[in-house]
């Protein structure tokens, strides 16, 4: 049986404030024939370069240097074939991330234009595999792991 997991923007509004603010909604709909576990652990990865930025929920490497002390499955949720989820991203400017995933601890693009993506990981069963020794702890998650992206919309990085 085939999956089809799509990730969609459905707004993306930016204001001035103390701090400034975007907020970002997005959708994440089961096009497919199976039920898929979507990633939840609610850790953001932030990748830049340039103008395009892509916003991540996806399990990831760690960064350089992190160290975890034993293996951690990501917490799930399931979604239903035909079934969808919306999610809405609050960024703070500059926003603060979790060095375990990441190798700046906050986000703070000048003011300006951008393009953002949102990426989402799931996989096709509850869990991955049991780690093996030779694996590492990362191993098992990310052989198990899909990923889907949206397509890019316009953010405000407000100043």
């Amino acid at each position: 049986m085939k999956e089809a997991v799509r990730v969609s923007i459905l707004r993306c509004n930016s204001s001035q404030g103390d701090p400034p603010v975007t907020d970002l909604e997005y959708e994440v709909r089961n096009e497919g024939q199976t039920p898929v576990w979507l990633v939840e652990d609610g850790w953001l990865i932030w990748r830049q370069k340039g103008q395009e930025i892509e916003l991540s929920y996806a399990r990831g490497r760690m960064s350089p240097g992190a160290q975890v002390f034993g293996y951690f499955p990501p917490s799930v949720a399931k979604l239903d074939t035909g079934a969808h989820v919306t999610r809405t991203i609050h960024l703070t400017w500059p926003h603060s991330l979790d060095r375990l995933w990441n190798a700046e601890s906050e986000a703070a693009p000048p003011p300006g234009h951008y393009h953002v993506s949102v990426r989402i990981g799931y996989g096709v069963t509850p869990a991955a595999d049991a780690p093996d020794l030779r694996d590492g702890v990362e191993g098992p998650v990310l052989r198990w792991q899909r990923e889907a992206v949206s397509d890019a919309v316009p953010m405000n990085v407000p100043g």
